[in-house]
């Protein structure tokens, strides 16, 4: 994977829920909260949006225009379907911890340059 592991990768998430569970997943290289989306700059690497519930294909629309976006769902009904939008990927709270820290570590390495 290009991103340097120096790089700390911004997590859009009002709550804190989705921050705390990515910290359990150990992915190679640092994060931090943010509370809104205006908060990340257009030259950050990627960025991991959270979404409580059924996801609002505004908010990934407008964050994933200017940024890579991983979109991590919480609380998501099973019978919903995934709503990738323009998200690079999707993961759920619903998926095993090891799953999530593939799928993300392969949605970076994609952009990556």
């Amino acid at each position: 994977m290009a991103i340097a592991r120096d790089v700390a990768i911004p997590v859009v998430d009002p709550y804190g829920s989705v921050f705390r569970l990515l910290r359990s997943v150990e992915l190679p290289f640092s994060l931090f909260r943010v509370e809104d989306p205006s908060e990340i700059e257009a030259d950050a690497p990627f960025a991991i949006l959270s979404s409580y519930g059924r996801a609002d294909a505004a908010a990934v629309g407008e964050l994933a225009g200017r940024v890579p976006t991983v979109v991590y769902a919480v609380q998501v009904r099973a019978g919903e379907p995934a709503p990738l939008m323009r998200a690079l990927a999707y993961v759920s709270d619903r998926m095993p911890g090891a799953l999530i820290r593939d799928v993300i570590v392969s949605a970076v390495a994609r952009v990556a340059p």
